[in-house]
């Protein structure tokens, strides 16, 4: 599933595709998709782009007159920039056409359609009424961290990809942040030291943005059609020797998620330090 890193890359990289540009038609192409019915989609049409924006695992396209439409990719979903000449396929469930002749269609392969989308005006919020911080705000400061753990008897992880108090991590990213701030997935909330809670802190923005810087490089001005994870410390590497000391890393699941670790830097009683 695309997390924070993912859409801020994709939010950056189609801004100098679309922006500027005239939606000239929109085509829903699977019923589940749109989950709004006013304003009605086909008020896009004739309507600048004018920015991209994400909030939480949503990307937001934004349009003239206040306008949005509010995309959730999912699991499986992807973003596709391309020429309208070509043919849609079955796996496209919804495309948006511009008057450069290019469409930027949502691609969803595989049985399923979870993909979903919404078209609201400006002040309604929609699916983002229910999100927590946005872990790269100024506004996501230590003690709002700290008020965030207070008294939770909660696992760490758990904590981490609750969208209703932290929005855009996700499984990967999760395991990347603990990694980074030495402390197991299986710890409780409530155990935590000031000084672990700083080194949480510290840990978040610091390794989302890392993700981004190393997105970047790889793709530069490209958008993904898979995840590009390659470069993790922990997650999905289960099995192969940490890069830090060298113990094989470990895979559990913890409530229902793929979870990677390295036991010996994230020992559950490491002393802090």
């Amino acid at each position: 599933m695309p997390e924070l890193p993912d859409l801020e890359v994709l939010k950056d990289n189609l801004t100098p595709r679309a922006v500027g540009h005239t939606v000239r038609g929109v085509e829903v192409r699977s019923p589940a998709f749109l989950k709004t019915a006013q304003p009605h989609i086909s008020e896009l049409v004739g309507r600048e782009v004018t920015g991209f924006a994400r909030r939480g695992k949503y990307l937001i396209l934004l349009v003239s007159e206040g306008l949005r439409l509010v995309l959730h990719l999912m699991r499986w979903g992807w973003i596709w920039h391309g020429s309208s000449s070509y043919a849609p396929t079955r796996a496209t469930i919804f495309r948006l056409s511009l008057d450069d002749g290019n469409d930027i269609r949502l691609i969803e392969p595989g049985p399923q359609r979870l993909a979903r989308g919404w078209v609201l005006r400006e002040g309604d919020p929609g699916p983002l009424a229910e999100l927590g911080w946005e872990p790269l705000s100024l506004d996501f400061t230590e003690d709002a961290l700290r008020g965030l753990l207070s008294g939770k008897r909660r696992q760490l992880k758990k904590i981490l990809i609750d969208q209703r108090l932290i929005a855009g991590i996700g499984n990967a990213y999760a395991d990347e942040i603990l990694f980074v701030a030495r402390l197991s997935p299986f710890r409780y909330a409530h155990t935590l030291s000031p000084e672990e809670i700083t080194r949480l802190h510290r840990a978040i923005p610091d390794t989302l943005t890392w993700a981004i810087s190393e997105m970047k490089k790889r793709l530069g001005g490209d958008l993904f059609e898979k995840e590009v994870r390659d470069f993790l410390w922990v997650h999905g590497r289960a099995g192969k020797p940490c890069r830090v000391c060298g113990t094989p890393i470990e895979e559990v699941l913890l409530g229902g998620q793929r979870t990677d670790y390295c036991p010996p830097c994230q020992a559950v009683n490491q002393p802090p330090g």
